[in-house]
């Protein structure tokens, strides 16, 4: 708290949601999705709890944020966007699968976006972006002609046979679509043959028994289910019924999460997930991780990595706007040229360096595997790699992006 900087004489579109001793700001996500309830709740939960803190330490430079939370309920992006629009600075910490529109919606009234996640190519962009011209960036970026592989590689290295038999099964929603495509592109850049593919229902299967035995019909042995973690447990438990275990399951980052593990039981047992950030598990190393467990409690909230991711963002606009403000030049725009200066970013230790700059995700990985109901650290050993991560220029591929 340096005492607050006074609002330069700009037009609206620059300094809209701004007062001598207030911002508003908004996030988005979509817990109020039909075929998930609460789905992504910890992008709220993040937004909540960094703001509560936030504002009892004195606000970012002595400014008060007033926060907003917007549903988009996976549908409905579009009309919370424009509610946006029309009172808020930015967009701070968000994740909604339908961020397409922000393109069309967002750019056009002026908004920016500090995300927590960004998904399709209209939104998550690519590496290489600048932040003034896209009015968004991402702490730990997404860009749409790059995929993190470290974790598939470094699986492969262990269980090559697997690789050589690999599943992919997503939702018939274009958002997961393309990032089917996505992943799919990045798998066979680094040598999985891909020997099944499957599509289900984005509000969810009443019977996944058909799904579990097409896997095991086809022997898949490398199995991939992209979509959120309820579905995922669902498919699992299907194939522990029929008696199918593939080698290896390695499911996405958003399925670091309690919930993963609840709903699939003993059938998710041995899963490994990719992550770029420090394990919970391992908080008592990391003082950022505990810093975050810390100020979700305080608030009830749910713990989850999309909270961290969330809360990663939420510490870059604090960092941008306050570097902003005290020049007394605190606006849209200079919070964007502000971050096209950041090439290093951590968090402040929540997770691997990214660039958001470049919009350039992390170099390194951590793969943990499920054991006894508990994320466990699988690689790199955490002495181990880099400062506990396994990092290496390989561990992101570039692929082709139809923009």
């Amino acid at each position: 708290n340096e005492g607050g900087g006074e609002i330069p004489d700009l037009d609206q579109d620059e300094v809209q949601g701004l007062s001598a001793d207030t911002i508003k700001l908004t996030t988005i996500a979509d817990p109020g999705f039909q075929g998930s309830p609460g789905l992504n709740q910890e992008i709220f939960d993040a937004g909540a709890a960094f703001v509560a803190w936030c504002n009892a330490a004195g606000g970012v430079n002595g400014k008060q944020i007033e926060l907003t939370l917007r549903d988009a309920k996976l549908t409905d992006y579009q009309p919370v966007l424009e509610q946006a629009c029309d009172s808020d600075f930015a967009v701070v910490g968000d994740g909604a699968v339908q961020d397409n529109l922000w393109a069309d919606v967002g750019i056009p009234c002026g908004l920016i976006d500090v995300a927590g996640f960004s998904v399709t190519t209209e939104k998550a962009g690519f590496a290489g972006d600048d932040p003034v011209e896209t009015r968004q960036v991402q702490p730990v970026p997404n860009p749409s002609d790059e995929v993190a592989v470290g974790a598939n590689i470094i699986l492969s290295e262990q269980f090559p046979e697997a690789a050589a038999r690999t599943g992919l099964i997503y939702a018939d929603f274009q958002t997961l679509v393309r990032q089917y495509e996505k992943e799919r592109a990045g798998f066979e850049a680094v040598g999985h043959v891909v020997i099944h593919t499957d599509v289900y229902n984005i509000l969810g299967e009443d019977n996944w028994t058909p799904f579990a035995a097409a896997v095991r019909a086809a022997d898949v042995q490398f199995l991939r289910l992209i979509g959120e973690p309820d579905n995922g447990a669902q498919l699992k438990q299907a194939l522990s019924e029929i008696g199918y275990t593939p080698i290896v399951t390695l499911q996405e980052t958003n399925f670091y999460d309690r919930n993963y593990i609840a709903a699939g039981a003993d059938a998710v047992e041995g899963d490994y997930i990719r992550t770029v950030f420090w394990p919970f598990e391992e908080a008592d190393q990391n003082p950022a991780t505990q810093a975050y467990l810390d100020i979700i409690e305080a608030q009830g909230g749910k713990v989850a990595t999309l909270g961290v991711q969330s809360t990663s963002a939420w510490l870059l606009f604090a960092t941008l706007a306050k570097q902003c403000d005290l020049d007394n030049q605190l606006s849209r725009s200079c919070i964007l040229e502000a971050a096209a200066d950041v090439t290093e970013w951590t968090g402040g230790g929540l997770h691997a360096v990214t660039s958001p700059a470049t919009n350039q995700g992390a170099r390194c990985t951590i793969v943990l595997q499920i054991q006894e109901a508990e994320f466990v650290r699988w690689a790199p050993e955490i002495d181990g790699g880099d400062g506990g991560y396994a990092c290496d220029p390989g561990y992101v591929t570039p692929i082709e992006s139809d923009g």
